[in-house]
């Protein structure tokens, strides 16, 4: 698979705008910088207070080195009073969140749909 990174604005049930995040394809060192710029701007087009998902559903592999890149505009999103879920739906992304003990830091959804409403949710 050819690795990339789309980007998308949805409108939640109360009618704003969320930002979607696909990442494609293995998500490793070589990523970083793409994946480090596409979410900056993601992060920027989300409005105020941002809302973020970051769907982790269409990458093959997430090396713990990228890591820090959805920690960092966690950060950022938190430090504007927003809100950043990740979908995830392979078990093995799963694992290496646990395995790395980041887990508890994200909200996470098993779906886009369900993305949304926990972050539309106050």
């Amino acid at each position: 698979m050819i690795s990339g990174i789309s980007e998308r604005t949805v409108t939640a049930s109360d009618g704003s705008g969320v930002v979607v995040v696909t990442p494609h394809g293995e998500l490793d060192l070589g990523a970083i910088a793409s994946l480090d710029s596409a979410l900056r701007s993601a992060l920027a087009a989300a409005g105020s207070p941002p809302r973020l998902i970051i769907d982790l559903s269409d990458v093959d592999l997430l090396a713990p080195v990228v890591l820090g890149v959805l920690l960092d505009v966690r950060r950022r999103c938190q430090g504007a009073d927003g809100r950043m879920s990740l979908v995830v739906t392979d078990p093995e992304i799963n694992d290496t969140l646990v395995d790395t003990g980041v887990e508890p830091l994200f909200e996470m959804a098993p779906g886009i749909q369900d993305a949304m409403e926990r972050l539309s949710v106050d």
